[in-house]
């Protein structure tokens, strides 16, 4: 198995499709394709596999338990002991997250896979079951969990699950990161306009930035700030005009340029 993964993430540069979610000693592993991950998969896992297992595991202890008092077995009734305990703490593990999310999260949140966020993101919440035969996925959460410098994954929908309020407070700064979570009007509405514009010049007329709220927003700030919607939209005209010359002025020049052609040709 490990020489698999290492074959698979090698091939995927480090970010491999295929997550291996793993016991302590990788003695429990389950191999789940990303783009077959659902809501329910976690929990999927342990009812479906873990709990049958672990079932499994404690009759056969049963048994072993019995024989042990005859002096036979002790060796392989001890190994079923650790593979119990080891499959209890994965069990555990796999059912906080699925349910809760991982340690140093800001918020309980159930764990979501968002391939839009990335295999690096997706990973680093799963780090505890991961790390047994993949050791980045901790250092990506604790990336995540406590930015500093570039390192910051505040654009992805995963950060806003677990640290909901230290993400909301950068979307007020930064526009951006404001579109990436829905709240550009709620937070940048001037801007959202000026951009919203320009875009109806450059992509359709009837182009709108959508958003959960965006239409009650527009309409708040075209009626609250009727003076800068006013000044924006001059400002977004004069900029289309000035374009449109521009692109009149060029129109000119090809053409006095092909009739002076057609005159040096006549002569």
């Amino acid at each position: 198995m490990d020489e698999f993964f290492d074959l698979h993430r090698s091939m995927y540069e480090n970010r491999p499709v295929y997550f291996p979610l793993s016991s302590k000693n990788r003695s429990f592993v389950a191999y789940v394709h990303i783009h077959a991950w659902k809501d329910s998969t976690l929990g999927d896992i342990i009812a479906t596999h873990l709990l049958p297992e672990k079932k499994a595991l404690d009759g056969a202890i049963t048994d072993l338990k019995a024989d042990r008092k005859s002096g036979k077995n002790e060796k392989l009734y001890s190994q079923y002991l650790k593979w119990d305990e080891e499959l209890d703490e994965f069990i555990k593990t796999m059912r906080q997250i699925a349910e809760r999310g991982p340690e140093g999260r800001d918020v309980d949140s159930p764990y979501s896979m968002d391939l839009d966020d990335g295999v690096m993101v997706n990973a680093s919440a799963l780090w505890p079951l991961l790390e047994p035969m993949w050791k980045e996925p901790k250092k990506w959460w604790k990336e995540l969990s406590d930015p500093k410098g570039k390192k910051d994954f505040d654009w992805s929908h995963l950060a806003e699950r677990y640290f909901p309020k230290r993400v909301d407070e950068k979307c007020k700064k930064d526009p951006s990161l404001a579109i990436a979570h829905g709240r550009f009007w709620r937070y940048h509405p001037a801007v959202a306009y000026a951009w919203e514009l320009r875009l109806q010049d450059e992509i359709a007329p009837d182009f709108t930035i959508d958003e959960e709220d965006s239409i009650q927003r527009r309409e708040a700030f075209l009626c609250d700030s009727a003076k800068l919607a006013g000044e924006i939209n001059a400002r977004e005209l004069a900029r289309r005009e000035k374009k449109k010359k521009g692109k009149d002025d060029q129109l000119e020049l090809e053409d006095d340029s092909s009739g002076d052609d057609e005159a040096g040709a006549e002569e």
